[in-house]
């Protein structure tokens, strides 16, 4: 009798083990689906946020064609020219805006940079030099910075100034790298610049770029007041931050019609012929490039794109680059730096 009992109790002890074995199988089997179900729904969002991003941007390139059309100067009374507009999607949202990257100091001006015969720094130079300045970088590390870049994007591998930098330094440092001698795919390149610090690289940010062209014209149409330091540098030592803040906000509602319409502006007027001159070469009231920055949001996905437009006509605008990923801007701490 009691032989009998312990046999049952070993079944049962078996049985036990058995629905255990089972519940965690089932459980185990229920989380893989869960997760698969929770995959299959991640990819199918995100590739739907990638076709709204693509929406966005034929509504972008609708947007600039338009001002193109509707006007004869680029300015910030136009359709393309409205900042963080958000539209509602099926089960989600899209948030952007359309940035006029001729608005800013285009660093592969550098590119095609050459030395003046008579050793005076070019005026490029000069602008780049007075805009660090402006940013109250220490003198020698501006001095060393302005130096560098221009070593750091020129087409060659000579330096160009007392302070420059070329392959040789760059090769000394850990880990070893070399500048692209070549223009920058972005902006933020300029971090590999030498004595190119955080700091200074954030205070650079909302005024450089880096286009598909060494050319520079900066948009005096759609330059934001915030962006005063650059138009003084310009024009340096002659216009001050508060005299060019007072043109850019006192600027006419539709923008100036021409370059000579701005030069013409009393602050402006008052400086030096000589700068105001070697300045005109690099002032525009049209822009060519255009970049649409939106974040596409689809439930529980989200999808970045940058896209760059490019017009070579003024009536149709081209995506000639595309990018994806990325964060937003945001306020970054350097304590450690």
């Amino acid at each position: 009798m009691t032989r009998h009992h312990n046999q049952r109790g070993v079944a049962l002890i078996i049985v036990l083990l058995l629905l255990a074995i089972m519940v965690s199988i089932a459980a185990t089997m229920s989380q893989r689906m869960f997760s698969q179900f929770q995959r299959a729904n991640h990819q199918v969002g995100y590739q739907q946020a990638y076709w709204y991003s693509i929406g966005v941007e034929s509504l972008a390139k609708v947007a600039i064609e338009q001002s193109y059309k509707d006007n004869d100067t680029i300015n910030l009374n136009q359709p393309w020219a409205q900042s963080n507009r958000t539209y509602p999607l099926d089960y989600g949202q899209v948030t952007g805006s359309i940035i006029d990257k001729q608005a800013c100091f285009n660093v592969n001006v550098f590119s095609g940079l050459a030395a003046n015969s008579n050793n005076t720094p070019p005026y490029v130079y000069r602008v780049w030099r007075a805009l660090l300045d402006e940013l109250e970088v220490e003198n020698y590390q501006a001095e060393t910075i302005a130096d560098a870049t221009w070593d750091f994007i020129d087409n060659d591998d000579r330096v160009n100034r007392a302070n420059g930098a070329e392959d040789a330094l760059y090769e000394s440092m850990t880990p070893a790298y070399l500048p692209p001698n070549g223009r920058l795919a972005d902006s933020s390149e300029l971090r590999a610049v030498y004595q190119m610090g955080g700091k200074v690289m954030h205070l650079l940010t909302p005024y450089v770029c880096a286009l598909p062209d060494q050319d520079w014209r900066l948009n005096i149409n759609t330059l934001a007041p915030e962006q005063a330091k650059l138009l003084v540098a310009m024009f340096s030592p002659y216009l001050s931050e508060s005299n060019a803040k007072s043109v850019l906000e006192s600027r006419p509602f539709d923008g100036w019609d021409s370059v000579a319409s701005f030069l013409a502006e009393p602050q402006i007027a008052a400086v030096e012929q000589a700068r105001r001159e070697e300045a005109r070469a690099y002032l525009s009231v049209d822009s060519h490039y255009f970049e649409l920055d939106a974040q596409v949001k689809v439930e529980t996905s989200q999808v970045r794109i940058r896209s760059l437009f490019y017009s070579r006509n003024k009536k149709d605008a081209t995506v000639i680059r595309r990018r994806y990923g990325g964060v937003g801007e945001r306020e970054l701490n350097r304590s450690a730096e």
